[in-house]
């Protein structure tokens, strides 16, 4: 890379060198061009002035000049010429001959075959003697200059060649070295794992690169910590759904042996078996249930059946449903429901309820307070469910929307539960963009607050 770049500033520099002098000698040509003709066209004024015999008299002044001067009549017949006595070609059709008797005036550089070398004509129109005046002289342009000049013009163009070069192999290495050092670094740097720096250079386009590398590799560490925390997390999960599925499965196991062996015989104790045997395939059935929300929630392409739902009346299911649990342990429930519409899918609605209302049932005291709103609020609706329980710690508050957490161990192993609820809540607002909020104090209670931007503002026709 370095060579190209020392060759292509060469190159660039040659055809530059060369450009320069061609439009220099153009320019050169043109103004020796002018000069010249202006020259010729005061001395042809001159002589038009002039009559017959005194221009017969100039023209052999002229000749020791080697400037020639024709006489050319109307017809195009040259009957004088200072250089050659007899001329038989019609001179009507020269260029500076019919620009002349367009203009009065006319000029041209061509090759003369006469002369044989390239000649400058200038003519001009004689109205009073009907004639045309034409002085010519050889014109090389700026060529015996240019070859003059050749040999300083190489010594100067070696000279920059060498200099260019020079200039460009160092400001190749001032470009490369920078670059050849980032690659060293590169090379060495385990991204993503260790900070990577490098030095401060003058370019502000190496800068930049050096500045996107240190941001690109902060990005791969938070990216590898990221995968490396979900592969914690469904380590955990995997773990901990294993563990809730084995306990059911071990209760039925062991309760199906016991019938299988006809250890239990009465009937009493056998429909007792039986019943354990429901109850914990109920419990795994719904384990199993939670965990494919879950996953279906997670699936960028989950596409559900949504509905117009009116949560006054989902609400008055939840709680019937629940009723048994709240009577158990004596608790009060302090309902505000305004009649809310919104669109979504009737069973995440369900689950958002039941297991907010669940957790504040199971975590609360005996004679305790579970308080519901459901309301309109701006472009929202707002569910908000309050106990006065035993409330969660602030080290288990960051953690208790994680699948299979559960914040109170001691009472988790007295309580039913898969400790997958909140993290199903949790996902649920998320699939809606909404927003959920957790606040508690230990011994005093937990409010969950959750904001969802599904409202309907009119009642739709379906539900009339």
């Amino acid at each position: 890379m370095r060579n190209k770049v020392i060759r292509s500033f060469l190159i660039i520099f040659s055809l530059s060198f060369v450009i320069g002098f061609g439009i220099l000698y153009g320019v050169l040509y043109y103004v020796s061009l002018n000069q010249q003709t202006t020259n010729l066209f005061d001395e042809l004024d001159i002589i038009v002035r002039t009559n017959f015999e005194e221009s017969h008299k100039i023209g052999e002044e002229l000749f020791d000049k080697d400037t020639r001067l024709t006489m050319i009549s109307n017809d195009g017949e040259v009957f004088y010429d200072n250089f050659k006595n007899l001329i038989e070609e019609n001179h009507l059709e020269r260029e500076e001959i019919i620009e002349a008797s367009q203009n009065g005036t006319g000029s041209s550089v061509r090759y003369s075959k006469t002369m044989e070398q390239n000649y400058l004509y200038v003519a001009e129109y004689d109205e009073t003697e009907n004639v045309f005046v034409r002085l010519a002289m050889p014109f090389t342009g700026v060529s015996q200059s240019v070859f003059m000049l050749l040999p300083s013009f190489f010594i100067a163009f070696l000279i920059a060649f060498l200099f260019v070069w020079f200039m460009s192999k160092r400001m190749a290495d001032s470009i490369l070295k920078p670059l050849q050092e980032i690659s060293s670094v590169i090379r060495k740097a385990d991204f993503g794992k260790e900070k990577i720096e490098f030095k401060d250079y003058s370019y502000v386009e190496l800068q930049e690169i050096t500045d996107a590398l240190q941001t690109m590799n902060d990005q791969i560490a938070k990216n590898l910590e990221k995968i490396e925390r979900e592969k914690q997390i469904r380590q955990e999960f995997f773990t901990n759904a294993s563990h809730e599925l084995k306990t059911p499965l071990t209760s039925i196991r062991g309760y199906s042996e016991l019938l299988r062996q006809h250890t239990i015989v009465e009937p009493s104790q056998i429909d007792h078996c039986l019943d354990c045997v429901l109850k914990e395939s109920d419990h795994m059935t719904k384990l199993i249930n939670d965990i494919l929300t879950i996953s279906k929630l997670e699936a960028k392409d989950y596409v559900v059946q949504k509905s117009h739902i009116k949560l006054k009346e989902l609400l008055t299911n939840v709680l019937n449903s629940l009723s048994i649990q709240a009577n158990d342990m004596n608790l009060e429930f302090d309902v505000s429901c305004e009649n809310v519409i919104v669109y979504a899918n009737l069973d995440h609605m369900q689950g958002i309820l039941y297991n907010l209302i669940s957790n504040a049932i199971k975590y609360n005291k005996p004679n305790g307070k579970v308080i519901i709103i459901i309301k309109e609020r701006l472009d929202n609706v707002l569910i908000k469910v309050m106990d006065t329980g035993i409330g969660i710690s602030k080290e288990d508050q960051k953690k208790v929307f994680q699948r299979f957490y559960r914040a109170d161990k001691q009472r988790s192993k007295v309580v039913a539960g898969t400790g997958i609820g909140l993290a199903i809540v949790k996902h649920i607002v998320q699939f809606y963009q909404g927003s959920i909020s957790l606040q508690s104090k230990e011994n005093e209670g937990t409010s969950i607050e959750i904001a969802l931007p599904i409202m309907v503002n009119e009642e739709p026709d379906d539900l009339n």
